[in-house]
C-alpha cells in the first residue's frame, strides 16, 4: 500500500467492518467475482480484497471501478443508524435512527466513493484517480435519479448529511466522520482537476497533465512529511480528526487555486500576488523548522522512542519533499511559459501564492 497518499492515510483511521451488496447499474457488464474463484475459508472483506488483488490493476477504467459489486458499509461506523435501543430511550428523537430511502441512496453513494477510492489508492496512480472521479460521477447520477431534486454538488453533499444524521459524539465516530468528509473533499478536487484538463486547448493539455501529476506527488510528499515527521502524537485521541482536517484543507486549497487558474487561462482574468514570494532560503528554513515532531519535549519525557522519527526517516521525507516540490515548480513554470505573456505572469503570481500557503499548515 502506498503509505503517502491522502486516501491511504485516511483509511488507516478505522478498519471498516462488514460489507454490503450494493452495486451500480452502470457496472453490470463487469463483475470481478465472475472471473475469480475465491478459495474456501476466505470470506467477507478478505474475499473482496482477494478478488481485487486478482483482477483489478492499474490503469483502471471507470467500468473496472464501478464493477466492484461489494463495498464497505458506512452503516457499521454510525451509532444511530437503525438503533432501536436509542429510539426506545429517546422517543422524541427516534426519527434520527431511521434510514429513509433517500438516506440509503446516499449511503450507497458513500460506500462506492470510499471503496473505489481505496482501491485506486492501493493499486493506482494519479491518472487512476481521474478515473475514480469519473466513476464517482456515474454513482452520483444514480443518486440523482433516485432523488431528482438534487444538483450534482448537493448530491455529493448528501453523504455528509447522512453521516451527520447517524454519527454520535464519540471520538471514534467523529474521527471516522472527518475521514469520510476528507474523502468527499478530495473527490471534489480531483473532479475539478479532471474538468480543468478536459477544458484546456489541446496544446496545453500535456503541460497541464504534467502539472497535475507533479502536484499529486507533491501532495503525497507533504502529507507524509507532516504525518511521519512533524506530527507524532500517537496517544492523542483527536489526532485522526486533526490529520483529516489538514488533508481536507490541502484539497480545498488546491481546488480554489484551480478555479483561479481557469479564470487566468481560459477567461484572461489578471491575478496579482496576495503576498510576498517565498525565497529559497525561507523554504529551506521552513522545512528545517518543521523537521521535528510537534511537542518534541513531551515525546522525550514520555520516553517512547517510537514516537520520535529517526534521523533516516526525517532525511528521507525531507529529500522527497524537496524533490517533488522542484518537479511541481518546473511543471508550473513550463505551463506559464506556454501562455501569452500577461497570462503567464498571472499564472506565476498564483504559483508564488500557492507556495506561500504551503508553509501554512492548514492552508489558511
Amino acid at each position: 500500500m502506498k503509505s503517502t497518499s491522502i486516501l491511504a492515510m485516511a483509511s488507516a483511521i478505522m478498519v471498516i467492518a462488514g460489507c454490503g451488496g450494493a452495486s451500480s447499474p452502470s457496472g453490470k457488464d463487469f463483475d470481478p467475482r465472475d472471473t475469480v474463484v475465491v478459495p474456501d475459508g476466505i470470506t467477507g472483506e478478505d474475499s473482496i480484497q482477494y478478488i481485487e488483488e486478482a483482477v483489478l490493476h492499474s490503469p483502471f477504467t471507470v467500468k473496472d471501478l464501478l464493477g466492484l459489486s461489494e463495498v464497505h458499509t458506512l452503516e457499521e461506523s454510525m451509532y444511530y443508524y437503525n438503533n432501536a435501543e436509542y429510539a426506545q430511550d429517546n422517543p422524541k428523537d427516534a426519527a434520527r435512527t431511521v434510514a429513509t430511502a433517500r438516506d440509503s441512496a446516499a449511503l450507497k453513494l458513500g460506500n462506492r466513493l470510499i471503496r473505489m477510492g481505496e482501491v485506486v489508492n492501493t493499486k493506482g496512480n494519479a491518472n487512476d484517480e481521474l478515473q475514480w472521479a469519473a466513476a464517482v460521477n456515474v454513482a452520483l447520477d444514480s443518486l440523482r435519479m433516485a432523488v431528482p431534486s438534487l444538483s450534482a454538488e448537493s448530491a455529493v453533499g448528501e453523504i455528509m448529511r447522512v453521516m451527520h444524521k447517524f454519527t454520535s459524539d464519540s471520538q471514534v465516530e467523529m474521527n471516522y466522520l472527518t475521514y469520510v468528509e476528507s474523502m468527499v473533499e478530495y473527490y471534489r478536487t480531483i473532479e475539478t482537476y479532471r474538468q480543468w484538463l478536459d477544458a484546456l486547448p489541446a496544446a496545453l493539455k500535456p503541460l497541464a497533465q504534467k502539472e497535475y501529476e507533479a502536484w499529486h506527488s507533491l501532495n503525497e510528499a507533504r502529507i507524509a512529511f507532516w504525518n511521519d515527521v512533524s506530527y507524532k502524537q500517537e496517544w492523542y485521541s483527536m489526532k485522526p480528526m486533526e490529520i483529516q482536517g489538514y488533508y481536507e484543507s490541502l484539497a480545498t486549497e488546491r481546488r480554489n487555486a484551480l478555479e483561479l487558474e481557469r479564470g487566468i487561462v481560459l477567461q484572461g482574468k489578471p491575478y496579482a500576488k496576495q503576498g510576498a514570494t517565498v525565497s529559497a532560503a525561507q523554504w529551506e528554513k521552513w522545512i528545517a523548522e518543521n523537521s521535528v515532531p510537534e511537542d518534541i519535549d513531551v515525546l522525550k519525557n514520555m520516553g517512547d522512542k517510537d514516537l520520535i522519527p529517526s534521523d533516516s526517516l526525517v532525511a528521507a521525507r525531507v529529500k522527497t519533499l524537496k524533490a517533488t516540490f522542484s518537479r511541481w515548480l518546473a511543471a508550473r513554470q513550463a505551463f506559464a511559459a506556454a501562455l501569452p505573456e500577461d497570462k503567464g505572469k498571472s499564472y506565476d503570481n498564483l504559483t508564488a501564492d500557492i507556495h506561500r500557503r504551503m508553509m501554512e499548515k492548514h492552508g489558511e
